[in-house]
C-alpha cells in the first residue's frame, strides 16, 4: 500500500506564499511557481558548495514536516549535476516511509517542479526486480532489506555498477556499531546525505555517515544546515502551536512488612526512578499507569478538551465545508497497556470511535484500522509505536502520552505526529494539546518546545517588520493537583498502590538533609547543557555563529575540565557561568 507523502504538495504551496530568490543551485531550475522552501534551499546551495570542495558526506536536520523527501530527491540531482553519484539509494528505517518515496506520481512531480530530467526507480523489497534492472537511477529500500542476506546481496551488486550516492533517512535509527551500518558500511558509495527531524540517540551512540565533533566525553553532530522547530515557526504554516497539560498525582504507599507508608507525588516517583537500577520506582510507575484513578484523571481533561475543539471546529465546518475533524491520538506503554486504556475509553467516552492498533492485532485488520484513521472515519487512535515517522495525519490534534519513554528523540517524534499544519484547518485551530503525566525529563521536553515556539514568532514579528497578534488563545499550563479527598468531589484521590513493590524504594525517597551525589550530578549537568543549548540559541538570534560545543569548549578553558569530569561544585559554578552568560547574552 501506497501512502502519499503530503510533504510534496504542502512545500509546493508554502513556497508560493513565500517566495525566495531564485539564486543558481546546480541541476535545479523551478518550473510552474515552484519554489523551495526557505531552510531547503540553504540546504541545497550548501550541499552544491561542500561537493565541490570535495567534502563527501553531510547532515541535514529538518524539522518533521518540512519536507525531507523533496530535500533528499534535489540532493540526488545536485550529486549527478556536480559528477559526484550517478544513481543513488535511499535508506528509511520504516516500509510507509519507502513507499512515500515510491510514489510514482508525485515522484514525477517533484522532478517536473526543479527542472529535472526523469529518472527510473525501484523499490528494493525483490532482489529479481532491481537486478535485472541495474541501470535503475533510484533505488528505495529499508535499512531491514539492506541488512538481510538476500538483499545485502543484491544491493551490493547494485552499488559496484556505477558510483552511487547513498540517503539515510531518520538516521538517527543508524547508530554506527550496529548490524544495519555494519551491512550498508560494506556497499560501495561515492558520497552520503544524512537526514532526520532529530539527529540525536537515547544512547548517545554514533551515527553512521554523520559527521561530528568531540569534546572531551561529549560529541555534536555538524549539520550543514538545521531547521529547528524555531525556524518553523518563524517561517509559519508549517507546525502547529502547543498546549503542554501537566497531570500530577499525590501517590500514597506502604510496605507491607514493616507497615510503614509514604506519599509523594509522581514528580518525585519520576526522580526516584531517574536511578534506572530502583526497579521498584520503575514498576510502581509502570503500574500505576493502569489505575482507574491514573485514567481518569488524565483522559477527562483532555476529552473535554477534545470535545471543544470539536464542537468550535463544527461551525468552521459548516461555514467553509471543510470535511475533517480533529482527532486524538493516544501513546499507550504496551499493548496490554492499549487494551486497557481503550475499554476505559469506550466505557466511559462511547459516542467517539475508538480504535486500537499494535502487533498483536493482525497486519491487514491493522493496516485497515490506520486507513480508516486516515480517512478521518476513527476518531480515537489508541496505539504503542505503531503511528511513528513517515505517519502524518495532519487533523491530529489532541495527544495523550501515557507511556514511560522520557527519550529526547523518541518523545519528538511521537508530539510531532499532532504538529504538523492543517490548511484546511482555521489559523485558530490550529493547536495540538498534549496531556501527559507529570514526569521531569518529558515537562523539560514540553517547555523546550514551547520556547522554540516563542522565539520563532518573535523572528517571524522582527522579519516581517511588523507586530504579529498571534490569532490562537494564549493556554497557559494546566495542572490538575490530586490532593486529599476532603478537598475534592471527585472519588478517592489517595492511591493506595501496589505496597509489594515498594519495600526498597522507601528507603530511597529524595529527604530535604540528604543528598544523592550521582543524581544531582546527572542533574546539574542536564541543567547545564540545557543552559548551553539556550546560550547558543541566543548568540545566534545576535548575529554569531556558535555552536553548542564552542560553550562547552570555552567552560572547559574555563574550569580546566569538561563537563563529565565536574564535581558538584564545579557543576554549580559552571551552572552559574552560563546564567550570567544568558544574561549578558554573550560568553563572558
Amino acid at each position: 500500500m501506497a501512502f502519499k507523502d503530503e510533504n510534496f504538495t504542502d512545500s509546493v504551496i508554502s513556497s508560493i506564499a513565500h517566495p525566495k530568490p531564485t539564486l543558481a543551485i546546480p541541476g535545479i531550475s523551478c518550473t510552474g511557481g515552484f519554489r523551495f522552501r526557505e531552510g531547503q534551499f540553504i540546504f541545497l546551495q550548501k550541499l552544491a558548495e561542500a561537493f565541490q570542495r570535495g567534502e563527501r558526506n553531510h547532515l541535514g536536520v529538518f524539522v518533521p514536516g518540512y519536507g525531507k523527501t523533496i530535500t533528499a530527491l534535489s540532493s540526488f540531482v545536485v550529486a549527478r549535476t556536480l559528477r559526484k553519484a550517478q544513481k543513488v539509494v535511499i535508506f528509511v528505517p520504516r516500509g510507509n516511509l519507502r513507499d512515500q518515496y515510491a510514489d510514482a506520481k508525485e515522484l514525477a512531480r517533484v522532478f517536473m517542479n526543479i527542472g529535472a530530467p526523469p529518472f527510473t526507480y525501484c523499490v528494493a523489497d525483490s532482489e529479481k526486480v532491481f537486478l535485472k534492472n541495474l541501470n535503475t537511477d533510484i533505488i528505495i529500500t529499508t535499512y531491514q532489506y539492506a541488512s538481510g542476506k538476500g538483499g545485502h546481496k543484491a544491493l551490493r551488486t547494485f552499488c559496484e555498477q556505477a558510483p552511487c550516492m547513498f540517503i539515510f533517512d531518520e538516521v538517527h535509527h543508524l547508530g554506527e556499531d550496529g548490524l544495519w551500518a555494519e551491512k550498508i558500511s560494506q556497499f560501495p558509495h561515492a558520497c552520503s546525505v544524512a537526514l532526520s527531524g532529530t539527529p540525536l540517540r537515547s544512547d548517545n551512540k554514533t551515527l553512521f555517515g554523520v559527521p561530528f565533533t568531540s569534546n572531551g566525553a561529549e560529541q555534536f553532530y555538524v549539520a550543514l544546515h538545521e531547521v529547528s522547530l524555531r525556524n518553523a515557526h518563524s517561517e509559519g504554516r508549517i507546525l502547529k502551536h502547543v498546549a503542554s497539560h501537566i497531570v500530577d498525582y499525590n501517590i500514597k504507599m506502604y510496605n507491607t512488612q514493616s507497615g510503614e507508608t509514604v506519599e509523594m507525588s509522581l514528580g518525585a516517583l519520576a526522580y526516584i526512578a531517574a536511578d534506572k537500577n530502583n526497579l521498584d520506582a520503575y514498576f510502581t510507575r509502570k503500574k500505576l499507569r493502569f489505575h482507574d484513578e491514573y485514567l481518569r484523571a488524565l483522559l477527562d481533561p483532555a476529552f473535554k478538551r477534545f470535545a471543544e475543539k470539536r464542537q468550535t471546529l463544527q461551525h468552521a465546518l459548516q461555514a467553509t465545508g471543510v470535511k475533517r475533524q480533529h482527532q486524538m491520538l493516544v501513546i499507550a506503554m504496551s499493548n496490554k497497556h492499549a487494551q486497557a486504556m481503550m475499554e476505559f475509553i469506550v466505557e466511559r467516552y462511547p459516542h467517539y470511535r475508538t480504535a486500537r492498533i499494535g502487533q498483536d492485532i493482525p497486519e491487514a485488520e491493522r493496516l485497515q484500522l490506520l486507513q480508516e484513521y486516515r480517512d478521518g472515519l476513527v476518531d480515537v487512535m489508541v496505539q504503542v509505536d505503531m503511528i511513528g515517522e513517515g505517519t502524518d495525519i495532519k487533523p491530529i490534534s489532541v495527544i495523550i502520552k501515557a507511556d514511560l519513554v522520557r527519550a529526547y528523540s523518541k518523545t519528538l517524534q511521537q508530539v510531532f505526529r499532532g504538529m504538523r499544519y492543517y490548511d484546511s484547518f482555521p489559523e485558530s485551530e490550529n493547536v495540538c494539546d498534549i496531556y501527559t503525566a507529570n514526569d521531569s525529563e518529558l515537562v523539560r521536553i514540553l517547555e523546550w518546545i514551547a520556547t522554540e515556539e516563542k522565539m520563532g514568532l518573535k523572528m517571524k514579528q522582527s522579519r516581517e517588520g511588523e507586530q504579529i497578534e498571534r490569532k490562537t488563545p494564549e493556554y497557559k499550563e494546566a495542572v490538575w493537583e490530586l490532593q486529599d479527598v476532603a478537598q475534592s468531589n471527585f472519588s478517592s484521590h489517595e492511591l493506595s498502590l501496589f505496597p509489594e513493590l515498594m519495600g526498597a524504594a522507601i528507603s530511597r525517597i529524595p529527604d530535604g538533609n540528604v543528598t544523592n551525589v550521582s543524581e544531582r550530578e546527572h542533574q546539574l549537568r542536564m541543567e547545564c547543557s540545557d543552559l548551553a543549548q539556550k546560550l547558543t540559541h541566543i548568540l545566534k538570534s545576535h548575529g554569531r555563529r556558535v555552536e553548542v560545543s564552542q560553550v562547552h569548549a570555552e567552560a572547559k578553558k574555563r574550569f580546566g575540565k569538561a563537563q563529565e569530569e565536574m564535581s558538584l561544585p564545579e557543576l554549580l559554578k559552571k551552572k552559574d557561568w552560563l546564567e550570567r552568560g544568558i544574561k549578558a547574552r554573550r560568553i563572558i
